[in-house]
């Protein structure tokens, strides 16, 4: 099996990853990676209670 640019790519990034701080590496990730496993509370956390419910409310509607 032929070594790729693929193959080359991950490597490097497992070879090089211990070199980041854990916040560069976060940065990285879109936003959604970053929520996935949080429970609601720390997802909601920050938005006001206006944002919420008017986020429900579209929910609803459809």
């Amino acid at each position: 099996m032929a070594y790729t640019m693929e193959d080359f790519k991950k490597d490097y990034i497992r070879e090089n990853l211990g070199e980041l701080e854990p916040e560069e590496i976060l940065e990285m990730l879109p936003v959604e990676e970053r929520l996935k496993g949080l429970p609601a509370e720390e997802r909601l956390k920050g938005l006001s209670l206006k944002v919420i419910e008017a986020y429900l409310e579209t929910l609803t509607k459809e």
